[in-house]
């Protein structure tokens, strides 16, 4: 299959002056007096001359009012995304050919961007990738290592890292605090680093409890945060559990946003303390032949 890009515009040697001078795209044939062919993108464009004021589509189906084109700033759902190296040097470019800024570059995981509009109201964005790009966007590919009684520090300071936020806004943060509650549920034998693309971006914790499980901890980095991080983690212990048969509880700190997380993954609260609400997530009955890769309790 090939995409074609077409472009109503009002004024066709406009229009192919403003995108050669826009975006350096090259005219490689008249199609008619009203339509060109541009070249110079991963998909050919065409710009096609339609008056404004003119009816868009063909016959109106079911007595439906047909649109009318209107070059003045307007919406559309299917907009040119223009890829480049250099974010800062293609605005500029554009809009000395006659595009209008309307957000300059902002930085994203995935790269920058910045929003403008054509001479004839259409949306742009410009882009430009960095990293790992639209990569940065998906699950992270997860690598799990066993954690070791020397890893306590370097657990602790991401541990406070990932709760600052919430223990703040809850005005309970205290560093002495958060080293007395991890030093007194640590268990190195039962902790696994998480890491994401070698780079280590959480842990957790998940203990034998009777006859189930025990989550007691669950960080993941702010920076890795929003990555699907916490959830890729979350689905590998409750795979496992419900491989045994088992059910898994934890406790998560009131007003923080892990109770939403949890509740989504099935967790119910069973009781509240002062400063944590507890949990439960019971097992779910699966094929033993789907084989999850075990989460290593026990």
């Amino acid at each position: 299959m090939r995409i074609l890009v077409n472009i109503d515009v009002p004024d066709l040697e406009h229009a192919i002056g403003f995108y050669q001078s826009a975006f350096g795209l090259t005219l490689n044939r008249r199609l008619s007096s009203t339509g060109a062919e541009l070249l110079g993108a991963d998909a050919p464009i065409y710009l096609l001359e339609k008056a404004a004021g003119t009816p868009t589509g063909g016959p109106a189906a079911g007595g439906a009012v047909r649109q009318r084109r209107d070059y003045a700033r307007h919406w559309t759902p299917v907009h040119l995304d223009v890829v480049v190296d250099d974010v800062d040097q293609a605005v500029a470019r554009a809009v000395a050919a006659g595009a209008r800024l309307e957000d300059p570059p902002i930085t994203h995981d995935w790269g920058r961007i910045a929003h403008l509009a054509d001479p004839y109201g259409h949306g742009i964005c410009i882009l430009q990738f960095l990293g790992r790009g639209y990569d940065e966007l998906g699950p992270a590919s997860l690598r799990f290592t066993p954690a070791a009684e020397a890893d306590f520090e370097a657990l602790l300071a991401l541990r406070i890292e990932a709760m600052r936020d919430s223990l703040e806004r809850l005005g309970r943060f205290d560093p002495d605090r958060a080293r007395e509650r991890l030093r007194g549920t640590f268990r190195p034998e039962c902790t696994w680093h998480i890491e994401a693309d070698g780079e280590r971006v959480g842990f957790y914790c998940l203990r034998p409890d009777g006859d189930g499980l025990r989550l007691d901890h669950l960080y993941v980095h702010p920076s890795a945060q929003g990555r699907g991080v916490g959830g890729q983690v979350l689905r590998r212990i409750l795979q496992d559990a419900d491989r045994r048969g088992v059910g898994v509880t934890l406790s998560a700190l009131r007003g923080s946003d892990s109770n939403r997380f949890y509740r989504r993954h099935g967790f119910v609260p069973t009781g509240e303390g002062e400063w944590d609400i507890d949990y439960v997530r019971d097992y779910v009955p699966v094929d033993l032949h789907d084989d999850p890769r075990p989460a290593q309790a026990g």
